[in-house]
């Protein structure tokens, strides 16, 4: 805490000065994290043991990682990012070891009902949000854009058909008598419906004077007449007035936003800056990477020659010390495979007597942090792989960045003596491989005149030994040689990567990912839902939770390879839930968001491609080209196929080759996925009970159990409930450039939409906002009798599809599964 203050005060010291207040700013939301982490360690020393406790340590961490991603986006001193980054990769790991953990105490239920907790620390169902961090694209921006140049050149080259979800529409030209006919049928039909208009207003005035005629009534004088106008246009424009009046005093007690002039919005002015500081942060980064090279031979220039004595002096001194008394030979040299003078210069720490039985820090020992009664509950301990990463993180915060004072650096540029601390142990290093080279040779020809002095002694010659030991490397080299050879055979080892690459864009495999966000799938948090479990009732996740779940098993995996190699290990995810619910926008914006190459293994995609065995090559090149452009997400769609033996089924699925021939490949490159690889394998279905069938026999039931043993975890896409509805549809019409009018009686149709899908309610709104009709808003707000009269085209998700998918739901095991595949 005295840290934290202290840091506050030192940021607070650079003055007020307008041009360096958001860099202030965001150096004190730093601290701020950084004391955050500092409590929350403090925190999990004290052994969490139930559940609540973990989700409270869960949504701090979580409300941590949100600060550091945007201080990481902001900040433009480019060791200051640096320094975030660790603290941001170890915060992000972090997460989601509490959260592996937390399913396993909830009984491998992921979908965590927290609403309770939310209460409890008054806090908002925002911050269960999990943050993407933008520099997961933004970082390679530059590899992205030349890599889907590259895959438009050769869809370009192959005439590879765009899918349909690709592909933008196209409007033909029309000829200039097709163009004539088209103007003549349009105007003949607005001349009509204006004929029409004209024809039905004098039938309804006829037919009103046939009315006063029968009743007796005289028709009125034009005085009246004048009288009964001014009095309906007085009374519309006093109600007007009373509208404006009503809505100038919400304003006013700030219940309603005012209308914001686009040239003075505060919003619009904020995005702008943060899009100037990142061109700042790549500036300050091209001229931190130039000082890399420049200081590095500065520091070489100046400090080389001490260092490199510094080595001989130690290594002359350890030969002396180690030389045989009797004998007079000298050591020989460490090995560099065992770290060569690294163990003269550092020698390695001597162990005690009974610290070897100890069980190792940080790999479940008993004195590791966080392993308190729930973990013996569990039988095992709890995962602790980022705890002294952010020991680092905190101990480099506090001992390089607090209190350092910056009112010097106004434009944030790199601190030259920060970059020659760091450049310092590098160059060491590069000196100390080459004063072991020199003390090498120094130690084979002092080795030689000892052999000499002996030879001469015993009338002998001294090169014996040498042969011998010369033979001896001779039969290590052939021993190695022949170890090396018993690897797996690679049938495309004498291809390039870019030939595989462009033979799988040929083939329409690799695809480029859809452009949207995880936030584009729309949807509310269960405010009930603990409510729901307590009163033993049936609770499907939320639309936030599904966000949640993806962004934690795909997104921040996938994103950072330091929280792949450490994380619990997640190689496949099947999204399943009925038709049109947002699996495949899911899909595609996990690959989005962290720059994934993206393959499409789908049956249909693949059928009638490399028939027969050459399946085998098809797997083995998707997951060879995976690995090597990692990230990458591998795509199936109606992924129950591959898993479907049964011959009369795959019958009807229409596919010339059987979906289920990848599977055995498929299951074989999946085991083989191992941390740090970031592929993982995201399968889509809404029909998983398709595998099992309507009458399971002993085939099916091994079908249906070897599809649910493939993937990791499963994501259950809902049909949207009333609040979800009602975000949807403000905003998907906010996406499409329009607002809900404030009288707009969303309520009503969020009612009337129940039981609808999200893809169902976008394309409603879509039909309905066409340019004209946006263009036309300020005249006519949008009234809820146009989406209904739209809606009503759409069928909605029958009660028996979702009872067969909570049927199979029902016989998942909990996968707490620590490998997957």
């Amino acid at each position: 805490k005295q840290a934290h203050v202290a840091w506050r005060g030192a940021a607070g010291s650079q003055g007020p000065v307008e041009g360096n207040m958001s860099n202030v700013t965001f150096d004190i939301q730093w601290g701020d994290a950084m004391g955050e982490l500092l409590e929350l360690l403090e925190a999990e020393s004290a052994a969490p043991e139930d559940l609540a406790e973990y989700s409270c340590l869960y949504i701090k961490y979580l409300q941590t990682l949100r600060k550091l991603s945007e201080c990481y986006d902001q900040l433009v001193h480019p060791q200051k990012r640096l320094a975030i980054k660790k603290a941001l990769e170890a915060c992000m790991g972090r997460v989601l070891e509490v959260r592996h953990w937390m399913v396993k105490l909830n009984g491998g239920n992921d979908a965590l009902q927290l609403d309770d907790i939310l209460v409890d620390l008054k806090l908002t169902p925002d911050v269960l949000e999990v943050p993407v961090p933008g520099y997961f694209v933004e970082d390679r921006a530059v590899e992205l854009r030349e890599r889907e140049k590259f895959l438009d050149a050769l869809v370009e080259k192959f005439k590879v058909s765009v899918p349909e979800e690709h592909a933008p529409p196209v409007l033909m030209p029309l000829d200039e008598d097709e163009a004539i006919r088209a103007i003549q049928a349009n105007e003949r039909g607005r001349q009509g419906r204006e004929r029409a208009r004209v024809m039905r207003s004098i039938k309804e005035q006829q037919a009103h004077e046939l009315r006063l005629q029968r009743l007796g009534a005289e028709p009125i004088s034009r005085d009246e007449a004048a009288t009964r106008v001014q009095a309906a246009v007085r009374g519309f424009l006093a109600r007007l007035r009373i509208r404006q009046a009503t809505h100038s005093e919400l304003v006013f007690i700030g219940m309603r936003l005012p209308q914001r002039d686009p040239a003075v919005d505060p919003v619009l002015r904020m995005h702008k800056n943060l899009s100037r500081r990142r061109h700042v942060q790549a500036d300050n980064f091209v001229e931190y990477e130039k000082a890399l090279v420049t200081l590095k031979a500065k520091v070489r220039d100046v400090e080389g020659q001490e260092m490199r004595e510094t080595i001989q002096d130690k290594i002359n001194t350890w030969f002396v010390e180690n030389r045989d008394p009797v004998s007079g030979d000298y050591p020989d040299f460490p090995d560099e495979d065992e770290g060569g003078s690294k163990i003269i210069l550092i020698p390695p720490p001597m162990a005690e007597d009974g610290e070897g039985d100890e069980a190792p820090a940080g790999k479940g020992g008993k004195d590791e942090i966080g392993s308190g009664e729930g973990d013996a509950q569990q039988g095992e301990p709890m995962p602790n792989a980022f705890l002294q990463d952010i020991h680092d993180a905190v101990a480099d915060f506090l001992g390089t960045w607090q209190g350092k004072d910056e009112g010097d650096n106004f434009f944030q540029k790199y601190d030259a003596e920060l970059v020659k601390d760091e450049l310092r142990p590098v160059v060491l290093e590069e000196i100390r491989l080459e004063v072991d080279q020199e003390m090498i040779v120094l130690l084979a020809n002092l080795k030689e005149m000892v052999e000499a002095e002996r030879a001469v002694k015993l009338g002998k010659k001294g090169k014996k030994g040498k042969g011998k030991k010369g033979k001896g490397k001779g039969k290590k080299g052939k021993k190695d040689k022949g170890k090396k050879g018993k690897g797996k055979k690679d049938p495309t080892a004498d291809r390039s990567l870019e030939s595989l690459y462009s033979e799988l864009v040929m083939n329409n495999i690799i695809q480029a990912p859809i452009k949207c966000n995880v936030a584009d799938y729309m949807g509310a948090f269960n405010y009930l839902g603990s409510t729901m479990e307590r009163a033993n009732m049936t609770t499907q996740p939320s639309m936030a939770q599904v966000r949640q779940q993806l962004t934690e098993y795909v997104v921040l995996p996938l994103g950072s390879k330091e929280v792949h190699t450490k994380a619990p290990l997640l190689k496949s995810v099947l999204l399943y839930g009925a038709a049109a619910t947002g699996k495949t926008l899911l899909t595609h914006a996990a690959a989005a968001a962290t720059g994934a190459t993206f393959f499409n293994l789908s049956p249909r995609n693949t059928d009638s491609k490399y028939p027969g065995s050459a399946v085998k090559l098809l797997i083995h090149m998707v997951f060879k080209v995976a690995r090597t452009m990692a990230p990458a997400v591998i795509y199936i769609d109606e992924a129950e196929k591959v898993f479907v033996s049964d011959k009369k089924k795959v019958k009807e699925f229409g596919t010339k080759e059987a979906p289920g021939r990848i599977r055995k490949e498929l299951l074989k490159e999946c085991k083989g996925l191992s941390p740090g690889d970031r592929v993982v394998v995201v399968g889509n279905s809404n029909q998983p009970q398709l595998v099992l069938g309507s009458k399971p026999n002993g085939k099916a039931v091994k079908d249906n159990k070897a599809f649910m043993d493939f993937f990791s975890k499963f994501i259950y896409t809902p049909i949207p409930d009333y609040a979800s509805v009602k975000s949807l549809y403000e905003g998907v019409v906010l996406k499409y450039g329009a607002r809900l009018h404030h009288d707009f009686d969303i309520s009503t149709l969020s009612h009337i939409s129940a039981g609808y899908t999200p893809g169902a309610i976008q394309n409603v709104v879509r039909i309905i906002l066409t340019p004209r009709r946006i263009s036309r808003l300020q005249e006519k707000p949008l009234q809820v009798s146009e989406f209904i009269a739209h809606l009503a085209k759409y069928e909605p998700v029958h009660d028996e599809e979702l009872e067969g998918l909570a049927a199979w739901t029902a016989q998942l095991p909990n996968h707490i599964t620590e490998g997957g595949g």
